[in-house]
């Protein structure tokens, strides 16, 4: 989101929850904004949105330096680990938070690889939480984890599941557009990016188009080699409750 209106900057907090979704005020107005459309809810900018809205991807590092180069790369004091050693002292949000967790944690080369975050069926959601949730769509759980895609008048949610179902990759049609929807076999993510193809396959971590391009490190390279960056629809990897509430109605892929 572009944190200005009509050139002046704004300054944000979370001050609260709505459908089970933070919200944002901002500091100079209080006015209250939507997290993930941006748009004023409450105040004096109600009418305005935070944008133009951009895309907040799952991406490794290997994938921000093959888009570019110059990418600084900043290493908070969380626990973390690399070549098979662990670094980092902070293991959650307050005292002791996580700390079990943390300690248990295998270093990532040890960790089974498997094409996607795993699904927790036991997942709730915190009593605060639910207390503010208003009418759910009950046509998925509401903790069901996917990637959910909007643009224009179109809404639609692709669960983790069915993504595994049709082999972690494929071609759909989107606002009139083919798009890739697959599991990035680097971040274990949902994502999704249009593209001129009509086909593809998965061949290790890259993805494979019938019309001769590649996808690999979150850059397209076309039949000559040639890389940018891919068009992508807005999306967030999600839970269901979240998209459904926040855009009702919206399809559901394989229903």
């Amino acid at each position: 989101m572009v944190p200005s209106i009509d050139g002046k900057q704004l300054h944000f907090d979370n001050v609260g929850l709505y459908d089970a979704l933070f919200v944002m005020q901002d500091v100079e107005t209080k006015t209250l904004w939507h997290h993930i459309t941006g748009e004023a809810l409450y105040g004096s900018h109600v009418g305005r949105t935070l944008g133009p809205i951009g895309n907040l991807m799952q991406i490794n590092v290997e994938q921000a330096l093959a888009m570019n180069t110059a990418t600084e790369i900043a290493i908070s004091d969380r626990v973390y680990f690399a070549g098979g050693e662990r670094f980092g002292t902070a293991t959650g949000l307050g005292p002791g938070a996580n700390l079990a967790a943390a300690e248990s944690m295998p270093p990532p080369r040890q960790q089974a690889r498997t094409a996607g975050p795993r699904i927790n069926a036991d997942m709730r959601l915190m009593n605060q939480f639910v207390s503010t949730l208003a009418d759910e769509d009950l046509r998925l759980p509401r903790m069901d984890v996917g990637l959910g895609i909007w643009a224009g008048s179109a809404r639609r949610y692709y669960p983790m599941e069915s993504i595994r179902e049709q082999g972690g990759a494929f071609i759909d049609a989107f606002d009139g557009k083919n798009m890739l929807v697959f599991i990035d076999l680097d971040t274990y993510t949902p994502t999704a990016l249009f593209v001129d193809a009509a086909g593809a396959t998965v061949e290790g971590k890259e993805i494979h188009f019938d019309n001769g391009s590649i996808f690999r490190s979150g850059m397209l390279f076309d039949r000559d080699g040639v890389g940018r960056s891919p068009d992508r629809p807005q999306q967030l990897f999600t839970r269901w409750y979240g998209f459904a509430l926040t855009f009702p109605g919206a399809e559901i892929f394989g229903q």
